[in-house]
């Protein structure tokens, strides 16, 4: 029951964002947001296996963003991203707890970077 709520509200909460693409130049940047409850252990994390041409950018975990100010209130996951060279990225995120062996929820961000 709390992982089906959890699956809930996590795509009303950003439904914009699953299997995007960016557009970007060499230098710009941008940040990405996912909703998270860590409260629930669920949080995003950036599935590195499952990415391509990672190279072409910087990554920063942002961190958690607090939601409303009240014990356990969802939240948001932000990403930083900085476009580094021309090419193209798909970045996948897991949404999951780290003690269970497969995530609720998967998100796929392509990046296309053009001079």
């Amino acid at each position: 029951m709390v992982r089906q709520m959890a699956i809930a509200a996590l795509l009303l909460a950003s439904p914009a964002l699953a299997d995007e693409t960016v557009r970007l130049r060499p230098g710009a940047s941008t940040t990405l947001r996912l909703s998270e409850t860590p409260s629930t252990g669920y949080t995003w994390r950036l599935d590195t296996a499952a990415s391509a041409g990672l190279d072409h950018l910087q990554i920063v975990d942002g961190g958690h963003q607090r939601g409303k100010n009240l014990p356990g209130a969802p939240g948001q996951r932000l990403w930083k991203l900085r476009a580094r060279t021309p090419g193209t990225a798909t970045i996948r995120f897991a949404y999951q707890r780290p003690w269970e062996p497969d995530p609720v929820e998967t998100r796929a961000v392509v990046v296309e970077i053009s001079p």
